[in-house]
């Protein structure tokens, strides 16, 4: 009897609840592509939402949900998008291979392989690339077969499909593209030997690619240079020095890169060679040179005279008006000479640019003399530092603990040990892992209180170096309840009207002290990455930032309010891949892991293949290149103006 009047009271009490749910109004159907936008964002396959619109029947939906699965990386997806290689439209055909590439399941090689086959160039185009991304060397024949496609695209693809697959059975076909097939398009020749960088050969790739060093095309002769000294070809020393005097500066570049990569005691001799180059006009010439005397060659080896000739001449470098070629004079001096040049150490260190300071410790990081390294560190450690000479003076002590005598160490850790207390997360990061490395398990309270204080920061990366310190001095379970105990509960994200819609504005004009350059916008393939970037244009958040990261013929970056190259907004922004490629000038967001973009952009300077598919293509310069071409670091960005 109880029992029942337990089951009539529970039906009861359900009853208004059951009467109010049906009296209350349905909510609203999310729009589809509102729907499918969301999901990407959440990176939610098991929901079943972007599932559903894979089989839509709408074909412009199908693609819009393949692309947003691709963007997952989700190899449980692939079952579902294994149908839509097969699609009655291309549209989906192409987002679903595009998708299968980026996911990188090898076991998706035979469906890529059948799409080979397609009627529509583009999706054949994306599968080789997406064969090539599976690494898959099974597949390798296959798309060596495009390198004699009629369409010069179609072999562009193919070679870098094979770089990607290094296998050395492809040697044959991409070294009989560059002979007796004689390739004529120039965009195809550079790819070629691109693809042969990875094939450690150089007995047979050499003889075929030394001869492009005199290609009519630049491009051409930048990625012979780049692939003599990646396959580490000893035989081609000579050419490489021939090709410093080169017209084009990225050949030049590339040259002194392979000289300084070809282990080879006897390029002791070709030393004199790069001290004209440390009169470049072309500060990325400089820098390189600065750079490849620092770190080849056999010194020990060099004669007396070509010894007190690098050092002459690196010393004259230290006037140099390029920040970044006097930091790396600097870092080659105290790395080759400290022991004999010490007032020009203490002049390092004084230096007006950060980033010269910044080199110098890293040449400190590499001194053979402990000692010597420990007495110039305090200095860079104070709290009047700039943010970077201060975390990267820690980092290097960090390196240098285990070799310092007690006395020396003493004053050192003191600092370490202020710096866990410091405002600014990535000076405690690097302060943390210093402490960490030199094992001072006297800290652990330290480090768990700011972790405390810096739960709230948005530099996840800074917090996981503190719970990585954590971990080597307390041990893992430690570790766990002191995140555990100081976790923050994620807020449910808010999708603001239009989330799903690309922005309006049609690019960017940055105004620098180098010169203006005019970014088109990208929005149709990269919406949050462009809304983002607006968004943070219009608070000025980009004015009189410095640009921190230049690589010569690669990229150079801006967008670090710390100027370290680890700052940002705030927050993160998921990554948006898409099928737009790395030619000069396209923009990038850079990344610390997936899904980590939120301020910082990088410009290419010349051709990334490798970049393809791995980071978010959110613009394109219209404007300027040149002037990107001459960016050096520590140029400022004065203004970012949003175009409408």
């Amino acid at each position: 009897m109880k029992a029942a009047c337990r089951l009539v009271l529970a039906a009861l009490a359900v009853l208004p609840c059951t009467a109010a749910a049906a009296a209350a109004p349905k909510a609203a159907p999310v729009p589809p592509l509102r729907a499918i936008a969301i999901a990407e964002d959440q990176r939610a396959w098991k929901n079943g939402v972007l599932k559903r619109f894979l089989s839509d029947t709408s074909a412009a939906l199908r693609a819009r949900a393949a692309l947003a699965v691709g963007r997952l990386q989700d190899t449980t997806s692939v079952p579902a998008l294994l149908p839509l290689l097969a699609d009655r439209s291309s549209g989906p055909r192409r987002e679903a291979v595009f998708a299968l590439g980026q996911i990188g399941w090898k076991g998706a090689r035979e469906n890529l392989e059948r799409s080979l086959a397609d009627s529509d160039p583009e999706v054949v185009d994306l599968a080789i690339e997406a064969l090539g991304k599976l690494g898959d060397k099974a597949a390798t024949a296959k798309v060596a077969g495009f390198l004699d496609s009629p369409r010069a695209e179609q072999r562009a693809h193919a070679a870098v499909a094979l770089w990607r697959l290094a296998d050395t059975s492809a040697v044959a076909p991409l070294l009989a593209r560059l002979g007796q097939k004689g390739e004529q398009d120039a965009a195809v020749r550079w790819r070629v030997v691109y693809a042969l960088e990875k094939l450690p050969l150089p007995l047979r790739i050499a003889p075929a690619v030394q001869p492009l060093l005199h290609d009519p095309d630049p491009l051409v002769r930048a990625h012979a240079a780049r692939t003599l000294g990646r396959v580490k070809s000893r035989a081609s020393v000579g050419a490489l020095v021939a090709a410093l005097a080169d017209s084009d500066d990225a050949v030049v570049v590339n040259a002194m890169r392979s000289l300084q990569g070809i282990a080879d005691s006897a390029n002791t001799a070709q030393l004199p060679a790069l001290f004209p180059l440390l009169h470049h006009p072309d500060p990325y010439v400089r820098v390189t040179a600065a750079t490849a005397l620092a770190d080849s060659f056999a010194w020990g080896k060099a004669s007396p005279a070509a010894t007190a000739n690098a050092r002459t001449a690196l010393a004259n470098g230290l006037a140099d008006a390029d920040a970044a070629t006097r930091g790396a004079c600097a870092r080659a001096i105290i790395m080759r000479y400290a022991r004999r040049a010490p007032s020009a150490i203490r002049s390092l260190q004084s230096d007006s640019s950060v980033f010269v300071r910044a080199a110098f410790l890293d040449g400190v990081r590499q001194l053979g003399d402990s000692s010597a390294a420990a007495r110039l560190l305090p200095a860079s450690l104070g709290a009047s530092r700039p943010l970077l000479e201060r975390t990267t003076a820690a980092e290097v002590a960090g390196q240098l603990g285990g070799k310092l005598h007690a006395v020396m160490l003493a004053p050192l850790l003191a600092m370490l040990r202020a710096g866990i207390a410091d405002r600014e997360i990535l000076y405690v990061a690097a302060c943390a892992g210093a402490l960490a490395d030199w094992g001072d398990s006297a800290s652990v309270k330290l480090l768990a209180k700011a972790y405390k204080a810096h739960r709230l920061d948005a530099a996840s990366d800074a917090r996981d170096a503190i719970r990585d310190a954590l971990v080597q001095l307390a041990g893992k379970a430690f570790a766990d309840s002191v995140v555990r105990t100081n976790k923050v509960a994620a807020k449910a994200p808010v999708y603001a009207k239009g989330f799903e819609s690309a922005p309006r504005e049609r690019g960017a004009v940055l105004h620098t002290t180098a010169g203006d350059i005019e970014w088109a916008f990208e929005a149709a393939v990269a919406p949050q990455t462009v809304r983002n970037f607006v968004t943070l244009a219009r608070k000025s958040y980009f004015n009189g930032l410095v640009v921190h990261r230049v690589v010569p013929d690669f990229v150079i970056q801006d967008g670090d309010p710390t100027g370290t190259g680890s700052g940002g907004p705030g927050w993160t922004i998921r990554c948006e891949y898409n099928q737009l490629r790395y030619e000069a000038g396209m923009v990038g967001m850079a990344l610390s892991g997936k899904d980590t973009g939120g301020s910082q952009w990088f410009i290419t300077l010349s051709p990334q293949e490798h970049l393809n598919g791995r980071y978010t293509i959110f613009a394109h310069v219209v404007r300027g290149l040149d002037v990107a071409r001459r960016i050096t670091q520590g140029t400022v960005v004065k203004r970012v103006e949003i175009l409408q």
